[in-house]
């Protein structure tokens, strides 16, 4: 069997390495916490075997990775330990374990100053410049591969499966490389423009690409208060309007910083700093000599709940200006507070419409350093039948089909109001009211992409024969304890938001004996999707976390299709995400609710 799609339980042993838990998974490989000699690594295991078929090519991916990490030693990046193949043909890479948080989670948690960021970023600049210098792209920079070490607070790149070098075979058969659409530079998308005729098409990524990216991974530190949280953003990567800058966005920005960050996200790659190592200098010069206005938090922790209240006017509250009679009253003072504030923030974004694009100052064409991967185009790729989208999230690791770009911007305003109105439809919140808001705040005003709420479900004939017959569970009778998400530890309290994917798992401990007959100590519950109801509990809870899964794997046995099911109480709700105890109990279903 290849292991494409199986996830390993812990325990297992890989070639000595024990598997503690899972990681995290992607398109090329799946990353678990491994031990040896008490020593805790990561080991990455490539999806499929080298002879399994497989067209994106897991296997060779894995083993590039071994190959340019191999040539690299630097204190910020992933350094290999070991490698070899599991016994059943698939590739494995052991890695140092970073035990750290990602950069957006870092920055949630720690409320850095512009002066910290900027620290972490002259060193990642340095990393870059370094890596470059031999010739080698990663390809795939976002907040999710750069790993801040909790214990001396260093930031660590990872995750080379899409990186290449001058001498790789290419391994995609698509008009652009892998990586992450909202990091890609706007050159990339144009390019599949230009060449949607020519089928064997391919872009070559080049240095000012990853300069795009750390330049957008910066904005989003700096402009957005919850950069991990799944939401709408500003498009980073329009291939002609660029964003507004992070100093519009946010006034806690220095303004140099800003106008550096204006420079790694140009429209034209020429007007981008040179390469990483011009990058690192320019960014080392803002730290050596940084200002008062770099040692203020860029968001404190209160803007992560209301917005700042405007330079000069006095802070008001609800409760100063409303002192409802009963709770009843309370309650609906409360409610008009919501539709104030969405109000407000429609007119405010009305007001704040970003002017028309003004042309970039010129600068002279830099010279392309000695050994720069090449800017020009090769010509040799892909099916290529549509135009490239404009991205406005993380959406995967391959490029939609492109879409015709359409403005918002030169539609008649009124249009879509009176089609709406002839329909008898409600109308959609203006862009950027929805931003910021809270979980329910947004719900109430129908902000798109909130999509938060499970919909009620009759479970499918064959998982209701599956959990009756194959796995002898009484669906809606019996509960089943487990770790919601086999990726945190089982006494934490995380946050779980709205949509996102998990996997559960059965924990050591379980002392009843139905339970280690029918789902014991190992059992995986896959396809596991969050959801939330933001209404308070009988019990007192703010809201409710939902979480649905799709199949199971008991030790030792195949997959089954289930419908299983937890409602655990919230501990608190915040934008779309829910906080609740990690370990929970849940049910086999027949329908929800």
């Amino acid at each position: 069997m290849t292991l494409n799609l199986l996830r390993l339980p812990s325990g297992t042993v890989i070639d000595g390495w024990h598997v503690v838990k899972e990681l995290g998974n992607g398109g090329f490989a799946v990353v678990y916490l491994v031990e040896k000699n008490g020593r805790p690594h990561a080991l990455k295991l490539a999806r499929h075997r080298d002879a399994s078929g497989d067209e994106k090519k897991t296997h060779a991916r894995v083993l590039r990775e071994l190959a340019i990490l191999l040539t690299l030693s630097h204190p910020n990046i992933v350094s290999p330990r070991g490698y070899g193949y599991a016994e059943t043909g698939n590739v494995f890479l052991v890695l140092d374990y970073v035990d750290g948080w990602t950069l957006g989670e870092w920055k949630e948690r720690k409320h850095p100053t512009a002066r910290e960021i900027l620290s972490v970023f002259v060193k990642l600049a340095s990393a870059l410049a370094y890596m470059h210098s031999k010739g080698i792209l990663h390809r795939d920079l976002k907040l999710e591969n750069v790993l801040i070490r909790k214990s001396d607070g260093e930031p660590v790149i990872i995750d080379y499966s899409c990186a290449t070098h001058g001498h790789a075979d290419e391994l995609t058969d698509e008009g652009l490389p892998p990586g992450t659409d909202r990091f890609r530079a706007p050159e990339q998308f144009r390019f599949l423009r230009e060449h949607i005729d020519e089928h064997r098409a391919r872009y070559a990524f080049q240095v000012a690409d990853e300069i795009f990216a750390l330049g957008a991974m910066l904005y989003e530190l700096l402009t957005d208060a919850r950069p991990t949280q799944c939401r709408d953003r500003f498009t980073l990567n329009h291939p002609i309007a660029a964003p507004l800058p992070a100093r519009k966005v946010n006034p806690r920005v220095p303004e140099a910083l800003s106008d550096l960050v204006d420079s790694m996200l140009s429209r034209d790659p020429e007007r981008r700093p040179v390469d990483t190592e011009v990058l690192r200098r320019e960014l080392a010069e803002l730290q050596a000599d940084p200002g008062e206005d770099f040692a203020a938090p860029v968001h404190p922790p209160s803007e992560q709940r209301q917005a700042e209240p405007v330079e000069g006017e006095t802070p008001v509250t609800l409760a100063a200006t409303v002192k409802p009679r009963s709770r009843k009253l309370g309650r609906l003072a409360a409610g008009a507070a919501v539709v104030a504030l969405a109000a407000a923030v429609a007119l405010w974004s009305v007001s704040q419409d970003a002017p028309a694009p003004t042309a970039e100052p010129h600068v002279a064409a830099r010279p392309v350093p000695p050994g720069a991967p090449s800017a020009s185009p090769k010509t040799v790729s892909p099916d290529m039948s549509a135009p490239a989208p404009i991205v406005s999230g993380d959406a995967g690791s391959s490029p939609a089909a492109v879409q015709e770009e359409v403005s918002v911007k030169t539609q008649r305003p009124d249009a879509p109001k009176q089609a709406r109105a002839e329909r008898g439809q409600k109308a959609p919140p203006l862009p950027g009211v929805c931003k910021g808001l809270p979980l329910v705040a947004a719900l109430a005003m129908g902000c798109p992409g909130v999509q938060v709420r499970p919909e009620p479900f009759e479970c499918p004939a064959g998982a209701q024969e599956a959990m009756s017959e194959e796995l002898g569970w009484n669906v809606g009778g019996e509960r089943f304890q487990l770790v919601i998400d086999d990726r945190k530890g089982r006494e934490e309290d995380p946050w779980f938001p709205a949509g996102a994917d998990v996997v559960g798992v059965v924990p050591k401990g379980v002392t009843d004996p139905r339970h280690l007959q029918v789902a014991p100590p190992g059992t995986r519950f896959l396809g596991g999707k969050v959801y939330l109801i933001p209404e308070k509990t009988r019990g007192g809870a703010p809201g409710r976390v939902i979480v649905k899964y799709e199949r199971v794997k008991l030790p030792g046995k195949d997959e089954l299709p289930v419908c299983f099911v937890v409602d655990a109480p919230a501990e608190a709700l915040k934008d779309t995400a829910g906080k609740t105890a990690n370990l929970a109990s849940g049910k086999p279903v027949s329908k929800w609710p």
